[in-house]
C-alpha cells in the first residue's frame, strides 16, 4: 500500500493593497531613526524600568522629553530663520480669510526694506507722533479703508504687503503694550528717526481702519518691534492650545466662548 504524503502548504503570496502597505512600511522603516522618541525607548526607558515598572513614571518621562524636544526644535528653527519667535498662533479673526483663528504661522527675520514697493519718505520724527498728524485716510461707502495720503503721496489700499508679527505700543492703553499682533504691512515709512510701518488686518468686517486708527498702537510701529515675517501658515494646528487656555478661561470667567470662536476653534 502506497504511503500517503500530504501536499506541502505554500505560504500565501501577498498581493493587493495590504502587500503594497507592507512594502511601503518596510521601505520607510528607516524613518524611525528620525523620531527622537526612538532613542528614548532604546536608552532611557530601560533605565527607568530598572527603577520602577510604573506606567505613570514612563508617561511622565515621555512628557518631560516631549517638552525638551519641543524646546530644541523651537531653538533650531529660530536659528535657521534668524528670529527669536519662529512660531506663533493666530488667536483672532482679524486676518480672515487669509488666516484663521488657531492657525500656526512660521516666521523668518524681516526683509530690509520690508516693503520696497510701498516705501514713503517722511521728513519728520514720527516715533512719538500720532499717525493722525501726518496720515490722511479715505474710506469707501461701507467704511472700509480705500486709500491714504502721506507727505502729499496718495496710496491705494491693497492686500499685497508682507504679513508680519509685531509688538504693539500704546502709552494711552498700557494693556496693549507688548501684545503680539499678526497683521499685514500696508506701507513702510522712511522717517528722520528710523523705519516704521502702518499695518492692517485683512478682515474687512472687523478691521475697516488700519491699526494705528483703531487704538491698537496709535503710533507708527517701528520695524525694530517686528518679531518676524510670515513664511507659511499651518491651518488649525494651534487649536489645542486655544481650547485649553483661551477658550477654557473665557468660558470660566465670562460664561461664553471668545467672540472670535468659529467652527471648531
Amino acid at each position: 500500500m502506497a504511503k500517503f504524503i500530504p501536499p506541502k502548504k505554500h505560504k500565501p503570496i501577498l498581493s493587493g493593497p495590504k502587500s503594497a502597505v507592507t512594502k511601503l512600511r518596510s521601505r520607510l522603516s528607516f524613518l524611525k531613526w528620525i523620531d527622537p522618541f526612538t532613542y528614548v525607548d532604546l536608552f532611557v526607558m530601560p533605565q527607568v524600568k530598572k527603577i520602577s515598572n510604573s506606567e505613570f513614571l514612563e508617561f511622565a518621562v515621555n512628557v518631560v522629553f516631549a517638552f525638551i524636544f519641543a524646546a530644541v526644535i523651537y531653538t533650531i528653527l529660530g536659528l535657521l530663520l534668524q528670529t527669536a519667535t519662529p512660531l506663533v498662533i493666530v488667536y483672532s479673526a482679524s486676518m480672515e480669510p487669509t488666516m484663521h483663528r488657531g492657525d500656526v504661522v512660521l516666521l523668518k527675520s524681516v526683509d530690509n526694506p520690508i516693503f520696497p514697493a510701498r516705501n514713503v519718505l517722511v521728513d519728520l520724527n514720527i516715533a512719538n507722533l500720532l499717525t493722525s498728524n501726518f496720515v490722511q485716510s479715505s474710506y469707501d461707502s461701507s467704511g472700509e479703508l480705500s486709500s491714504f495720503t502721506i507727505n502729499g503721496k496718495e496710496i491705494l489700499y491693497k492686500k499685497d504687503g508682507p504679513i508680519i508679527v509685531y509688538s504693539a505700543y500704546n502709552p494711552a492703553y498700557p494693556m496693549y503694550n507688548g501684545k503680539q499682533i499678526i497683521h499685514r504691512a500696508i506701507v513702510e515709512l522712511d522717517a528722520v528717526d528710523g523705519q516704521f510701518v502702518l499695518t492692517k488686518g485683512d478682515n474687512s468686517a472687523t478691521n475697516k481702519k488700519f491699526d494705528q486708527e483703531l487704538g491698537l498702537t496709535l503710533y507708527p510701529s517701528s520695524t525694530k518691534d517686528i518679531l518676524g515675517q510670515v513664511v507659511v501658515s499651518i491651518p488649525l494646528l494651534g487649536c489645542v492650545k486655544l481650547w485649553l487656555v483661551d477658550d477654557f478661561s473665557s468660558v470660566l470667567y465670562s460664561g461664553h466662548l471668545p467672540s472670535d470662536f468659529k467652527g471648531i476653534c
